[in-house]
């Protein structure tokens, strides 16, 4: 399958201008798609990067076929219920992983939450996401199609042996398509990886 960002292994950063907001599912509040693959004449998308403000307890839009992570980006935490299992998200960038055919309920702790969404229709492809906190040269692992990294408070750093150092501002999100393998060094004070893998007969 071919990415919608064409170049190999060039980097592209987007700023929060790029970002777009677009109405819940469910019709119960709005999420800021930060970038997304859309399929071609579908309203479907074979992967996507969201955030959202959640104020209330209530159940998650229905996402059959998808696969879903989300992190607690900022406030006290949730409870997520769903026929897997509970998760529990009281710590910066803790996650939870179901599948978006389930019925998931989320519960507030105390206060309104910012959540980060990374969803893939599993049918197409697959992610593997990283958090790091107060990283100081941590390593990361780099063997994927696509590598897109997330500044999630204030700048981050990033380099490789084949990659010059690059500077990633507070919000701002890096998208590289087919990255080499190799090991990256990151810095910063939060700062999430995501891996995009397309299923192999269509990579």
């Amino acid at each position: 399958m071919d990415s919608l960002f064409k170049a190999d292994n060039l980097a592209q950063i987007f700023n929060p201008d790029s970002y777009r907001s677009m109405p819940w599912r469910n019709g119960l509040g709005h999420t800021i798609e930060l970038l997304a693959e859309h399929l071609p004449e579908s309203s479907d998308f074979a992967w996507r990067l969201s955030m959202a403000d959640v104020v209330s307890d209530g159940v998650f839009s229905d996402f059959s076929g998808y696969d879903r992570t989300l992190l607690l980006l900022k406030g006290q935490g949730l409870t997520l219920v769903h026929s897997h299992g509970r998760d529990e998200l009281t710590g910066k960038l803790q996650a939870a992983q179901f599948k978006g055919d389930e019925e998931c309920h989320a519960t507030l702790h105390q206060g309104p939450i910012t959540d980060f969404n990374i969803m893939s229709k599993r049918d197409l492809c697959s992610t593997t996401v990283g958090c790091f906190i107060n990283a100081d040269n941590d390593k990361l692992t780099v063997n994927s199609d696509i590598l897109l990294v997330y500044a999630a408070d204030e700048t981050i750093t990033l380099s490789s042996a084949t990659q010059a150092t690059l500077t990633l501002e507070a919000n701002h999100l890096l998208q590289i398509n087919k990255p080499d393998n190799e090991v990256w060094t990151v810095s910063g004070p939060s700062l999430i990886a995501i891996q995009v893998h397309y299923n192999d007969e269509l990579s």
